[in-house]
C-alpha cells in the first residue's frame, strides 16, 4: 500500500514523528483483514537517551529505549488485524543492534479500539535530545486479506 524511504530524523529534546501513513477509513472491513508494518532506521552513538515508538491510531504498539553509547540499527515489523468493528489485535517485534554487538528483541502483543470506519495513522516517532539522535530510514504498509 505504502513504501516510504526518505530519512528523517528527530528534531531536538521531546518526542517527534518520524514518518507516518494514513490509513484510508474501511480499510478493516471485515474481520480478520489486517495491516503488516515495517520501520527501520539508526541511532547516534551519543550517551543521550533514545526512544522508539510504532503507533497504531493513539495505541502505541510498540515503545522501546535504545540502547545508548553505540552506533545502532534498528528494526520494526507488525501485523494488526480487525478482530471486528473497532476492534484490533497486534503483535509486534522491534530488534536493534549496535557497533559493539549488543543485540535486543522486544515481543508486544496486544489490543486496540481504533475507529476502523475513519483514517488512522500508523506512525513512528522518536523522542531523544539532539538532532537526528534518532534516524528513520524506511517504513512500507501492506494490507493483508
Amino acid at each position: 500500500a505504502n513504501v516510504n524511504t526518505t530519512a528523517v530524523g528527530n528534531v531536538g529534546d521531546g518526542e517527534d514523528d518520524l514518518m507516518t501513513y494514513s490509513m484510508p477509513a474501511n480499510s478493516f472491513s471485515a474481520a480478520n483483514k489486517g495491516v503488516h508494518i515495517k520501520a527501520w532506521g539508526t541511532t547516534a552513538n551519543n550517551a543521550n537517551a533514545k526512544t522508539i515508538i510504532l503507533y497504531f491510531g493513539t495505541t502505541a504498539i510498540i515503545t522501546n529505549a535504545l540502547t545508548a553509547s553505540i552506533t545502532g540499527v534498528w528494526h520494526v515489523e507488525a501485523d494488526v488485524y480487525s478482530t471486528g468493528t473497532d476492534a484490533q489485535q497486534y503483535v509486534a517485534l522491534l530488534s536493534t543492534v549496535g557497533t559493539v554487538g549488543v543485540a535486543l528483541l522486544d515481543p508486544e502483543q496486544g489490543t486496540s479500539a481504533q475507529d476502523d470506519g475513519a483514517a488512522i495513522t500508523i506512525k513512528c516517532t522518536g523522542t531523544a535530545t539532539d538532532n537526528n539522535d534518532i534516524v528513520q530510514e524506511g517504513m512500507s504498509i501492506v494490507f493483508i486479506n
